[in-house]
């Protein structure tokens, strides 16, 4: 049995520190073998940001896979966030925008849907571009058939039931097919700060978002992260959220 801790929208900068303290203690109580982490560790990208999120994460006592949100981008440094736009993340999180972890049973596949911006107004728009969604297939298509295969990435690939109309990552028609084509069983996401667990019409594919992990930014939802356990090629996902004095189960 694999157990997986899903936390998204961190935005160190803008944390509740109260819902901080309690969620260490409630994530190392269920003893995740992989804390996955579907971006926006940070609100401003900010090297103190950056910083305290990762201690944070560190003391959840798990290994770690975080991908990028558009909020781990600079919107201060131009140069720096069209010339090398995740020189801070690689500073202070990873090397990899785009990492994997396997155990025996799963495989976690990140995938980087931010993006530096462009002639639009809106820089914290994501997409699946043809490149990286043929890097992702490669990377799928090397990992071995039996494993159950999750993908994490920052922005929805579905709306959810509680924002219908919500904007979805660019590409996320191909993505989804893609995904299915490799059998992927489920996608971790978050960006909207809206909980959410759909299945995929004609497949055999979970699509779980997420609520804001630690941020008193709320848009509707308190704060919230998933327990995902797979055992035997089945997944199971509880939500726990913040009560306002405690995590319970939701």
């Amino acid at each position: 049995m694999t157990r997986i801790a899903h936390l998204t929208d961190l935005h160190f900068g803008a944390e509740d520190l109260a819902v901080v303290a309690a969620l260490v203690e409630d994530v190392a109580a269920a003893a995740p073998d992989l804390v996955a982490v579907s971006g926006d560790l940070t609100q401003r990208a900010r090297h103190g940001e950056f910083h305290a999120a990762v201690q944070f994460l560190r003391a959840l006592g798990a290994p770690v896979l975080a991908v990028p949100g558009n909020h781990d981008v600079t919107p201060f440094d131009l140069f720096e966030r069209f010339a090398d736009p995740w020189h801070r993340w690689r500073r202070h999180v990873g090397k990899e925008t785009e990492p994997v972890w396997m155990d025996d049973e799963v495989a976690v596949i990140g995938l980087n849907t931010a993006r530096r911006g462009g002639l639009y107004l809106n820089w914290a728009r994501g997409v699946v571009g043809r490149a990286r969604l043929a890097r992702l297939e490669a990377r799928l298509a090397a990992i071995p058939p039996h494993l159950f295969r999750i993908v994490v990435a920052h922005h929805p690939f579905a709306a959810p039931a509680l924002n219908p109309a919500a904007r979805l990552v660019g590409g996320a028609a191909p993505a989804l097919a893609a995904f299915a084509r490799h059998d992927v069983r489920m996608v971790l996401s978050g960006h909207l700060h809206l909980p959410d667990v759909a299945p995929v019409a004609g497949a055999r594919m979970m699509l779980v978002q997420g609520a804001t992990a630690t941020s008193h930014r709320l848009r509707g939802a308190p704060n919230a992260w998933h327990l995902v356990t797979v055992e035997q090629a089945e997944a199971r996902v509880i939500s726990r959220r913040w009560d306002g004095v405690r995590w319970i189960s939701a």
